[in-house]
Protein backbone atom coordinates (compact mmCIF):
# COMPACT_ATOMS: atom_id res chain seq x y z
CA UNK A 1 0.00 0.00 0.00
CA UNK A 2 1.36 3.45 -0.45
CA UNK A 3 1.51 6.59 1.41
CA UNK A 4 -0.76 8.14 -0.60
CA UNK A 5 -3.19 5.32 -0.40
CA UNK A 6 -2.94 5.07 3.83
CA UNK A 7 -3.25 9.04 4.24
CA UNK A 8 -6.62 8.63 1.80
CA UNK A 9 -8.28 5.46 3.97
CA UNK A 10 -6.83 7.90 7.17
CA UNK A 11 -9.09 10.58 6.08
CA UNK A 12 -12.14 8.43 4.76
CA UNK A 13 -11.76 7.08 8.62
CA UNK A 14 -11.73 10.83 10.15
CA UNK A 15 -14.78 11.57 8.46
CA UNK A 16 -16.40 8.42 9.24
CA UNK A 17 -15.94 9.37 12.87
CA UNK A 18 -17.50 13.02 12.09
CA UNK A 19 -21.16 11.15 11.43
CA UNK A 20 -20.44 8.46 14.02
CA UNK A 21 -23.28 8.08 16.40
CA UNK A 22 -21.68 6.05 19.28
CA UNK A 23 -18.54 7.36 21.20
CA UNK A 24 -17.44 4.16 21.03
CA UNK A 25 -17.36 3.58 17.37
CA UNK A 26 -16.14 7.38 17.08
CA UNK A 27 -13.02 6.40 19.20
CA UNK A 28 -12.42 3.10 17.28
CA UNK A 29 -12.71 5.07 13.48
CA UNK A 30 -10.47 7.92 14.45
CA UNK A 31 -7.50 5.20 16.03
CA UNK A 32 -7.64 3.36 12.76
CA UNK A 33 -7.21 6.54 11.37
CA UNK A 34 -4.03 7.17 13.90
CA UNK A 35 -2.82 3.32 12.68
CA UNK A 36 -2.86 4.62 8.93
CA UNK A 37 -1.32 7.63 9.31
CA UNK A 38 1.51 5.73 11.18
CA UNK A 39 1.60 3.51 8.72
CA UNK A 40 1.92 6.28 5.61
CA UNK A 41 4.64 7.57 7.89
CA UNK A 42 6.75 4.51 7.76
CA UNK A 43 6.04 3.88 3.84
CA UNK A 44 7.74 7.22 3.95
CA UNK A 45 10.53 6.33 4.78
CA UNK A 46 11.32 2.97 3.88
CA UNK A 47 13.03 2.64 0.26
CA UNK A 48 11.49 0.53 -2.21
CA UNK A 49 12.67 -2.70 -3.07
CA UNK A 50 14.84 -2.85 -6.05
CA UNK A 51 13.63 -6.48 -7.41
CA UNK A 52 16.08 -6.42 -10.38
CA UNK A 53 18.74 -6.34 -8.17
CA UNK A 54 21.18 -9.40 -7.67
CA UNK A 55 20.60 -11.64 -4.51
CA UNK A 56 23.79 -11.35 -2.35
CA UNK A 57 24.23 -14.88 -0.76
CA UNK A 58 27.15 -15.40 2.00
CA UNK A 59 28.38 -19.08 2.21
CA UNK A 60 29.36 -19.92 5.66
CA UNK A 61 32.25 -22.61 7.14
CA UNK A 62 30.65 -26.16 7.17
CA UNK A 63 30.60 -27.31 11.00
CA UNK A 64 32.38 -29.25 11.85
CA UNK A 65 32.37 -32.30 14.64
CA UNK A 66 30.36 -35.72 15.15
CA UNK A 67 26.72 -35.00 13.79
CA UNK A 68 26.48 -38.88 14.37
CA UNK A 69 25.98 -40.02 17.59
Amino acid sequence: MTPKFLREEAARFRGMADTAEREASKQRLLSMAIDYEAKANAAEVLPEPDLDAPIKVKVGKKAVGSAAV
